[in-house]
């Protein structure tokens, strides 16, 4: 697992509070005990800590944590 991945898990188990070990990439966010407002949080939490934006596209198409991790690593990139 590379860096950007381990970070967004981390950064997941943090805001809604579970252990990193039970965070999977085919769970989803509600899967984790997250709802809307949480999502939002996640989604703040990602643009601050990669210092990017993330498009309201993007944040509907964050389904499971390899989606998430994918758009985070997508919006990187568009920053470079």
């Amino acid at each position: 697992m590379d860096d950007i991945a381990l970070k967004v898990k981390k950064i997941i188990a943090e805001e809604l509070q579970v252990d990193e070990a039970d965070i999977s990439d085919s769970a989803s966010i509600s899967d984790l005990g997250g709802d809307s407002l949480k999502a939002l949080a996640l989604v703040s939490a990602f643009e601050a800590n990669f210092d990017i934006t993330i498009p309201d596209e993007d944040v509907m198409a964050m389904n499971t944590i390899e989606s998430v991790i994918d758009i985070v690593k997508k919006n990187l990139k568009k920053d470079d």
